[in-house]
């Protein structure tokens, strides 16, 4: 294989993997000089698992997402922050991929084969941040 065509197949499978499209929009809101509150919604549409290159598989769901932030600015140089991401704990898959059901033993289930040849990666749960920053 030449190496233009091996880059033209790598770019291919890339462009494959990405999100067919997504949408974010975000507010934040000046409660005070000193107290900033705001969130965000991430829209991201359905897409096909890698490895499906004839599209034939169901794809995987569109999914959308809430986060909420928050700072105070306690001093010039030190802040106080925190941040919710999936506040309504939505569970979803961000990425998906067929994978060679006999190559990996299947330890869960007494090492039969697997039965479903995809593998998903599921998005993180709600979580909570806080933080300080200081600058100097």
């Amino acid at each position: 294989m030449s190496d233009s065509a091996a880059i033209s197949q790598s770019l291919d499978r890339t462009a494959l993997s990405r999100d067919e499209s997504a949408v974010k929009l975000g507010i934040d809101y000046a409660v005070t000089d000193v107290w900033k509150v705001g969130g965000n919604a991430i829209f991201v549409s359905s897409q096909y698992l890698v490895g499906d290159e004839s599209n034939q598989y169901a794809k995987l769901p569109s999914y959308t997402v809430f986060n909420l932030h928050t700072s105070y600015q306690v001093t010039k140089n030190v802040q106080l922050y925190g941040r919710v991401d999936n506040i309504f704990d939505r569970r979803y898959a961000t990425y998906g991929q067929f994978f060679d059901k006999g190559a990996l033993p299947n330890f869960v289930n007494g090492g039969a084969d697997f039965s479903d040849p995809r593998s998903l990666s599921p998005a993180r749960p709600r979580a909570f941040y806080a933080g300080m920053r200081v600058t100097f």
